[in-house]
């Protein structure tokens, strides 16, 4: 019996080539983005699973009060974790990190490391990074020790580096200023660990050598505690909450727990104060939605055709339902076509998939794994095709088995099989289509918006180049060679980066209600920060450059004074104390963006301090020279620091990597938009070459009393574009509320305009139509004696 309705559903599907052809290319490129998308979805689910204790880690976060506004953060002061650990019995483990980087050279090998991390040695019991060389109870507990993974241990001693028995031992330098014995040799980080590091230092050596590193206002450290089984963690976040303010009277900031499996998808902190590998949940939702989006519209294309064929089907039914086929053995043998048509289109999914699959890896930065053994493809693309299968066919199978017999094969009438139905699932499918694209398109109008956007700074043709070394403390001589470069307009110094910048401390102030503190950005610049960047200064003046040591001065922007209660002017000669440092007032600037355009502009201070340190040094670069000058500033480096690595970027470009992921998704977005058109539109183009089969007689007998091309193909179409009429009608307001409530996500946003509805509208209604008469043309270009006879 199943041979026989095999047999039966291939003869049908060759018989019917053009809507097979349509079900199966719709119902591939919808298998193939689902599939694709469910795997990548999969590998996200997997971060930081092979954790034996994952369920037992949690991350200590805060709640602070920046400006009289709560944001979580996801760093912590340096005594933090032991204080914890001391009062709190249920804590088994604690274990600190910090991001760090720098050039890292042994013998006469010199690399930049970027992803150094500094922690603690319990970092071997709490998390599985196991070593391949060394002692995890002892590598991390001194000042001195290293680790490094196989990655690195091959980049310094080459691919044999395994057969070295002198390899632990080996000395390193970072910077050129500190000594490092290899105390262990660790695995590469798995690919699905949500904390990435190349190399591991003690922060003892921090703790020694930096001594604002371990105060109670530092916040530069992610805390992770492993708790003892059966812990009820409501109960000791609830104790947890306040404890900071017991460490720490200045300070009314929360403590808040973040469990190590949500840490991956669900942490919505700034990048500055969480460095890890994250995603976010609701690119995931997004990318689902999509993607499920996209299968409906190939299933109504599914159903849509086959209802709309019933009239051929019904003879067949009939005939069977007289000869003794009961409905349920009709049933089977139209789900057993609708399941080789999906077999058929999961074999071509499987093949775009192997196709585009480095493609969708570059895009997500994701790694995928198509492999048939690997990734358990088979039983996942079975259980796939059933369901997709079932579901496109269920619908039909039930309304064609339903047919009466006797009113089939005794009459000559269309048996019209769901006709409102078939409408109703175009306008749906379309509708869908119709907004995916107007929200892109406001996506895309909102980011270009952000990138073009006033900051408050001049970003254009500005190099950064980062400061490392010893090179920190002589950049003032590094700047003073730069601005004798050919093609530098103008140069100056800075701890910032202004891309996003979030290093915070309190201020107190004149006027000042009691415990009326809040956090304030700051950031160390030289007197020709201000000019350089084209900051506006609003009153007061700028640093002197005649002062060795400014930290009498400050200046602040207009938020910090709107904070503080001062008006522009009014704020100039305010005393203010700031890091113990008591000092004045002297200059406003203008309000400037340092932050993304989805944060408020915070209060900002500037102070002067060039005995201090400096990471970074910002040139202006005339318009066609920035490759001379890069050249010539790279050679500079060097003499300064000739083991370190000049990196610089430029400001705008850092500016725009901010907007990275929502560039990502909106490009993601707008891919499958395009996929949903064509999609629908290959069911557009099966409902018209039903259409017009159903209709020649008709047409051929226009044609014989005089109906031109134009009224023919216009007869063909018009039914189908009153349908996508409707369907802009249904997405229009529909795509606005979305628009609307993704744009609250910004503070600085685009207005919603009407006339972007429009160009969608019409370029949609252009498509649809183009699609529609293809066919139509066709059918009225055909010799009406022909029709007729055939007729």
């Amino acid at each position: 019996m199943l041979l026989f309705n095999l047999k039966v559903a291939f003869r049908n599907i060759r018989k019917n080539i053009v809507f097979s052809s349509v079900n199966i290319i719709g119902l591939a490129i919808s298998m193939a983005c689902c599939l694709i998308i469910s795997l990548y979805v999969w590998d996200e689910w997997q971060q930081d699973t092979f954790h034996n204790n994952i369920d037992h880690i949690y991350r200590i976060t805060e709640k602070q009060n920046q400006a009289g506004t709560m944001y979580n953060v996801a760093v912590t002061p340096g005594p933090l974790a032991p204080a914890l650990q001391k009062d709190f019995p249920e804590i088994a483990n604690t274990v600190r990190f910090c991001s760090w980087g720098g050039s890292l050279k042994n013998g006469q090998q010199v690399h930049d490391q970027a992803s150094i991390q500094l922690t603690d040695n319990s970092i071997f019991k709490v998390f599985n990074f196991p070593l391949i060389k060394g002692n995890p109870s002892t590598a991390l507990d001194g000042t001195d020790g290293i680790v490094i993974t196989e990655k690195i241990a091959e980049q310094y001693f080459g691919a044999n580096w395994r057969s070295n028995p002198n390899i632990i031992g080996q000395v390193f330098r970072l910077n050129n200023q500190y000594d490092f014995k290899l105390t262990g040799i660790a695995k590469n980080v798995p690919a699905n660990s949500s904390i990435q590091f190349d190399i591991l230092l003690p922060l003892a050596y921090l703790f020694k050598t930096d001594e604002w590193s371990y105060k109670w206002n530092s916040n530069n450290y992610h805390t992770y505690i492993q708790l003892k089984r059966g812990t009820n963690v409501t109960a000791l976040e609830a104790k947890l909450a306040k404890r900071l303010h017991a460490y720490n009277n200045d300070t009314a900031d929360l403590l808040l727990l973040q469990p190590l499996k949500a840490q991956y998808l669900y942490s919505e902190f700034d990048f500055k104060t969480d460095w890890g590998k994250r995603s976010n949940i609701k690119y995931i939702r997004i990318f689902l939605g999509v993607g499920l989006l996209l299968l409906i519209i190939a299933c109504v294309n599914f159903i849509n055709l086959s209802t709309a064929r019933s009239l051929k089907r019904s003879v067949e039914v009939g005939v069977r339902k007289v000869t003794g086929a009961s409905r349920k053995q009709l049933i089977f043998q139209f789900l057993i076509e609708s399941l080789s048509l999906a077999f058929i289109a999961g074999i071509v999914a499987i093949i775009l998939i192997a196709i585009f699959k480095p493609l969708v890896n570059s895009f997500t930065g994701a790694n995928i794994d198509t492999g048939l053994s690997q990734s358990m493809l088979i039983p996942f693309f079975v259980g796939f095709i059933v369901i997709v299968g079932v579901l496109a066919g269920s619908y039909p199978a039930f309304v064609l088995s339903a047919f009466n017999p006797s009113r089939v094969l005794k009459t000559s009438e269309t048996v019209r099989a769901g006709k409102f139905f078939r409408q109703t699932l175009v306008v749906g499918q379309f509708a869908i289509s119709v907004t995916l694209i107007i929200c892109v398109c406001f996506m895309y109008r909102q980011l270009t918006f952000m990138r073009n956007k006033d900051l408050g700074f001049d970003k254009e043709q500005v190099l950064r180049v980062g400061l490392s070394g010893k090179l920190m403390e002589k950049a003032a001589l590094y700047k003073r060679d730069l601005d004798k470069i050919a093609g530098v307009k103008a140069t100056s110094l800075a701890t910032l980066s202004l891309a996003n910048d979030e290093n915070t401390s309190y201020v107190d102030w004149d006027g000042m209600q009691k415990d009326d503190k809040f956090l304030i950005t700051q950031a160390n610049v030289d007197p020709d920060f201000i000019p350089a960047m084209g900051m506006k200064l609003l009153s007061g003046s700028n640093f002197s450059p005649q002062m060795t040591n400014d930290t009498a001065n400050f200046i602040i922007n207009e938020a910090s004074a709107q904070r503080m209660g001062y008006s522009t002017t009014s704020a100039v000669g305010k005393k203010v104390t700031f890091w113990g440092a008591k000092g004045t007032i002297i200059g406003v600037v203008k309000n400037f963006n340092y932050k993304p355009l989805n944060a408020n502009i915070e209060p900002f201070i500037f102070r002067y301090q060039p005995k201090d340190r400096y990471f970074s040094v910002f040139i202006e670069v005339a318009p066609g020279k920035a490759s001379a000058v890069i050249q010539q500033a790279s050679k500079l480096f060097a003499g300064y620091e000739p083991e370190g690595t000049f990196q610089y970027t430029f400001l705008n470009e850092s500016i725009d990597r901010l907007y990275k992921n929502d560039q990502r998704v909106a490009s993601f977005i707008l891919f499958f938009a395009g996929l949903t058109i064509f999609v629908g539109c290959l069911g557009l183009f099966g409902l018209t070459v039903f259409a017009a089969e159903q209709r020649i007689k008709e047409i051929g007998i226009r044609k014989v009393l005089g109906a031109g091309l134009a009224s023919i193909v216009a007869l063909l179409s018009k039914d189908f574009l009153k349908l996508i009429i409707i369907a802009i009608a249904v997405a229009v307001p529909l795509s606005r509320y979305i628009t609307y409530k993704w744009l609250e996500n910004y503070t600085y946003r685009i207005t919603v305009e009407w006339w972007v509805f429009g160009i969608v509208g019409f370029a949609v209604i252009a498509v649809a139509l183009f699609t529609i008469s293809f066919q139509a043309i066709k059918t009225a270009a055909m010799n009406p004696v022909k029709s007729l006879r055939s007729e």
